[in-house]
């Protein structure tokens, strides 16, 4: 075990990143080996349809469309990024599937980087391979989602604010203190980018910001990632304008907000509180049918106005049912939300998901307790950071809803205080 140490102790931090790194791709690339559409055109169920179909028609110069209709949702991150590796490889989700098991490598670099600045060499260590073999993560790359990308940048945007926030306070001649917040910016404009749920994480972020640092590098911080979407919030206005209509006439409500002020379009409004559906209800899952009726289209609607119908139709029965669209339906949406796996998955994956998860949560709490409490700074700033990304991202998908996926960003933030049990004395 010493001599364990010494070696630990003997490598540079960049040293231990990038082992981290390696031996999470290695995993993940074993993992993918053992599924066998994995290295196939194959697509899943799901969004996996939605992301591929647009990332090919913007490598086709088709424009951000998908099914004959410009898209303003889901964000265009993801889809530019795998229509970026299909112009090198061809429009193989397989290749997307690799990048994806990259993109997770980096996830784990980044928490054991963040471990290291916190505790130290050996607390990157076991943070970092934790990290690897985290199985809900290990899991990811097969499917061509958001989490992929959303995670590392989501990851990287908490570590910039937060560097941002302790370096002010321990070192007020420090020479970064503008270049961390705007970085930080853009990292949490790429997030938004990527996930919309990034752009209320980020305006607490920035309060927090307020609170324990400064106001003017936590308005640099909101400019910072303003900028970085002002050219999807032109273009979504350009193609409004092109086509001659509102924004309601193509796949957002009428009184479309600007892209930084959404929280989501109609038909994910329509999932959250629409009238409640009658066929059998799966745990980890928040679906259509089920929980939310299947919407009956009138047939005088065009396809364009969908969007803007579904929205209507979620007000009028919240409206109408208060209770139950809002209140009554907390506890099925939390506990899609925090339950280790999805239902539909195999007996296996089930037991290793749990396994994984529980074991997250017994090495994580106290230690984020504990780093809550500390009269360390560094450690209590990030606790803090924490805690209020946790507390919004389970009241917002308890009022909202959903689902397993939903709550890895809070598992990656906890995957950093799994490295605390090694810290130094």
């Amino acid at each position: 075990m010493t001599s364990l140490r010494r070696r630990i102790e003997s490598l540079t931090p960049t040293q231990i990143v990038l082992l981290v790194f390696v031996f999470a791709f290695l995993i993940r690339l074993a993992f993918l080996a053992t599924k066998p559409h994995a290295f196939t055109h194959q697509l899943q169920a799901g969004d996996e349809p939605l992301y591929h179909g647009l990332a090919v028609n913007l490598l086709n110069g088709e424009g951000y469309v998908f099914e004959g209709q410009p898209r303003t949702y889901p964000p265009p991150l993801y889809p530019i990024f795998i229509a970026a590796v299909y112009s090198t490889v061809g429009a193989a989700p397989s290749a997307a599937r690799v990048i994806n098991a990259l993109l997770g490598s980096l996830l784990c670099a980044l928490i054991a980087w963040w471990a290291i600045l916190l505790w130290g060499k050996r607390s990157g260590v076991i943070a970092g391979l934790f990290a690897s073999l985290y199985y809900p993560f290990v899991q990811l790359p097969t499917y061509l989602m958001t989490e992929n990308l959303y995670l590392p940048l989501f990851v990287a945007a908490m570590i910039g604010t937060w560097l941002s926030g302790e370096r002010k306070i321990s070192n007020p001649q420090h020479g970064n203190l503008w270049t961390r917040p705007i970085w930080a910016g853009v990292f949490w404009g790429l997030s938004a980018l990527t996930r919309e749920i990034a752009k209320p994480i980020a305006f607490l972020s920035a309060l927090w910001f307020v609170v324990r640092c400064s106001w003017k590098q936590a308005l640099v911080l909101c400019i910072a990632m303003l900028l970085v979407g002002l050219p999807w919030s032109i273009r979504n206005r350009l193609v409004f304008a092109s086509h001659g209509v509102n924004a309601g006439a193509l796949t957002t409500p009428t009184f479309d907000l600007p892209f930084f002020l959404r929280v989501m379009p109609g038909g994910l409004f329509y999932m959250s509180f629409g009238p409640p559906g009658d066929e059998p209800r799966i745990l980890g899952h928040w679906n259509w049918g089920s929980d939310v009726k299947r919407p009956e289209y009138p047939s005088w609607l065009p396809n364009h106005m969908r969007d803007q119908w579904l929205k209507a139709q979620a007000w009028n029965y919240i409206k109408a049912n208060p209770v139950e669209a809002v209140i009554a339906r907390i506890p099925r949406k939390l506990a899609n939300l925090l339950v280790p796996f999805y239902g539909t998955a195999s007996l296996p994956n089930k037991l290793l998901t749990s396994l994984f998860y529980l074991a997250l949560l017994l090495l994580s709490i106290p230690s984020l307790i504990k780093a809550w409490k500390s009269e360390n700074f560094s450690e209590r700033t990030f606790a803090e950071l924490v805690l209020l990304t946790i507390l919004f991202t389970v009241a917002f998908h308890s009022i909202f809803y959903g689902v397993v996926r939903y709550r890895y960003p809070i598992d990656a933030l906890l995957l950093v205080f799994v490295g605390r049990w090694l810290k130094k004395a």
